[in-house]
């Protein structure tokens, strides 16, 4: 094994002095001679940090420098070209891209890159930025070496529970996580009844199947209060235990703002955000409880008929302030673009609510809604014939022309029809109308006027 001794402790004083391009030459060097060596690589990750939280104008989780992509196959030099972009950005991204070529190094044959993985996969995870590939490979990375090690480092196998548990709750959705939770769950009760089997002592063997049990409740879909309940108890266990698990104050504030009161989830959060002061999604969902509050507040004065007005005009510039928040945050979420169309769209700003609709249109998911809010503002503004472009779009695309918004947007087309004088079309747009829903709105009344005149 190659002798890095002074190059690590030339790298440590530059660190300490913030000589950062002495510090990234010395780590170049390391790189070429010895990439599987786990200090080099945390030298590097701790100088790109501090550099970004000095100010480097590559910035801390926001740089937008272009890569100059490598045509090699070598996972090797692919590693090392991952690893140089990392002295100029530190992001979860190329933290990602520098695990990633590790894990393919050591797929390749070079062994000692695996742990390098896991390295470059705790940092970008350490960010609190969620990277549902991040969190997938290295939870696989994990068991790969609890499973190369014969399966006697246990430590192993439940940083790769830990981890893939992670990426399943924070993605219930995802296609394979819960499958592999189950599969590694079973792995670890099976070598705990194996271990308690050679001295025939069932206890352990009755503690695994409890762990099973508890395994099962803690992932299982909240359905009824009665499941919320239970997982809550669970979760208090775990959290005597483990006080400083982030995430499991997330699931808890989570489970109480669906079932329990805004006060216990808002306390829950609240912790999990003093744990990790940077964790974004907390912060909404925060922000989310106190929106809830103002909600709960006009409805309130809806019912009792005073200070309404007041109360809707809190509600409304707390959540447009809120998504512009959001939005400052993360600019390519186009949710929270649609979302704050909805409610500037609301407060009368048409021409705001139109700037965000055609940035959300472009998002498959709400490309639809998008076009007939887009629809809708133009119509406000008298841009009539780029309203109907908008609504034969959104119909173009519609599955359901029964649906209630797809007859909304026929009704609203029709009536931009009208008021372009295009007759025959709108009289067309009304008979189709009446064939779907022979009572909506005042659809016959208009079809009758325009077949008289």
């Amino acid at each position: 094994m190659v002798d890095l001794s002074k190059h690590l402790a030339r790298a440590k004083q530059s660190l300490d002095r913030n000589h950062f391009e002495i510090v990234f030459e010395t780590i170049a060097e390391c790189v070429d001679v010895d990439p599987g060596n786990v200090e080099v690589h945390r030298i590097l990750c701790d100088a790109a940090k501090r550099k970004a939280k000095l100010g480097d104008k590559a910035g801390l989780f926001g740089n937008l420098t272009v890569a100059i992509p490598s045509f090699s196959k070598d996972p090797q030099k692919l590693f090392a070209t991952a690893v140089k972009r990392l002295f100029k950005v530190y992001d979860n991204k190329t933290l990602y891209e520098c695990g990633f070529t590790a894990q393919q190094a050591a797929a390749a044959g070079a062994k000692p890159m695996a742990d390098v993985a896991i390295l470059y996969y705790e940092e970008a995870r350490s960010t609190g930025l969620f990277h549902e590939k991040c969190l997938w490979n290295l939870a696989h990375v994990y068991i790969e070496r609890f499973k190369a090690g014969g399966q006697k480092d246990e430590k192993l196998l439940d940083n790769g529970l830990r981890t893939i548990h992670e990426l399943d709750r924070a993605m219930p959705t995802h296609p394979e996580a819960g499958k592999v939770l189950k599969n590694w769950e079973a792995l670890k009760s099976m070598l705990k009844r194996n271990q308690a089997g050679a001295t025939g002592d069932y206890r352990s063997q009755l503690a695994s199947d409890t762990g099973a049990r508890k395994a099962e409740v803690m992932n299982r879909m909240i359905r009824t209060p009665e499941d919320a309940k239970e997982v809550l108890g669970y979760l208090e266990e775990e959290l005597k235990v483990s006080p400083g698990d982030k995430a499991l104050w997330i699931k808890k504030g989570t489970i109480l703002a669906r079932y329990g009161s805004g006060d216990e989830a808002r306390a829950a959060l609240a912790e999990a955000q003093r744990l990790d002061p940077t964790d974004f999604i907390v912060s909404c969902q925060l922000a989310d409880l106190d929106l809830a509050d103002l909600r709960r507040t006009a409805e309130k004065a809806k019912a009792a008929g005073q200070g309404a007005e007041e109360a809707d005009k809190a509600l409304a510039s707390a959540e447009i302030s809120e998504f512009r928040r959001r939005i400052e945050r993360q600019p390519t979420d186009m949710n929270h673009r649609y979302q704050l169309g909805l409610r500037l769209a609301k407060g009368g700003d048409v021409e705001g609510a139109a700037a965000e609709f055609q940035r959300s249109v472009n998002d498959a998911r709400l490309k639809r809604s998008s076009l007939r809010y887009l629809g809708w503002c133009f119509a406000k503004k008298n841009l009539l014939d780029l309203a109907r472009q908008q609504y034969d779009a959104y119909l173009a695309l519609a599955e359901d022309e029964a649906a209630d918004e797809a007859k909304e947007v026929r009704y609203q087309r029709a009536r931009v029809l009208e008021a372009l004088g295009r007759k025959d079309e709108a009289i067309a747009d009304y008979n189709r109308l009446m064939a779907i829903d022979l009572g909506f709105r005042d659809a016959s009344v208009r079809l009758t006027k325009l077949q008289g005149g």
